[in-house]
């Protein structure tokens, strides 16, 4: 099974499917659950490092980010969820409130 596997996957994803094998064969669900929690934690400390040394670069001066085109590309996202989700959650929230007042 690993000869297969070592010859047509990358050699990162042959590692990542062995300790998959090896962890569910020893059943250390805790283990694997306490790892998980471990790498989504770095991943957020890693986030938040990031942006605090993007905001540390435009306090200095030595960036300017194009605010313009950035907030256009959160207002122009925030359309496009409101379009697709948030017209039909107001309606339901409304047509709720007027059973309840009814």
């Amino acid at each position: 099974m690993f000869g297969f596997l070592g010859s047509h996957l990358g050699q990162s994803a042959f590692v990542g499917v062995a300790a998959v094998i090896v962890l569910l064969k020893f059943r250390r669900y805790r283990a694997v659950g306490g790892a998980a929690i471990g790498a989504v934690s770095s991943a957020a400390t890693v986030g938040i490092a990031v942006l605090v040394a993007l905001f540390g670069l435009v306090a200095l001066g030595y960036w300017e980010p194009p605010v313009s085109e950035i907030v256009g590309d959160a207002l122009g996202a925030g359309r496009a969820l409101y379009d697709l989700v948030g017209e039909w959650v107001v309606e339901q929230t409304l047509g709720r409130l007027e059973d309840v007042a009814a």
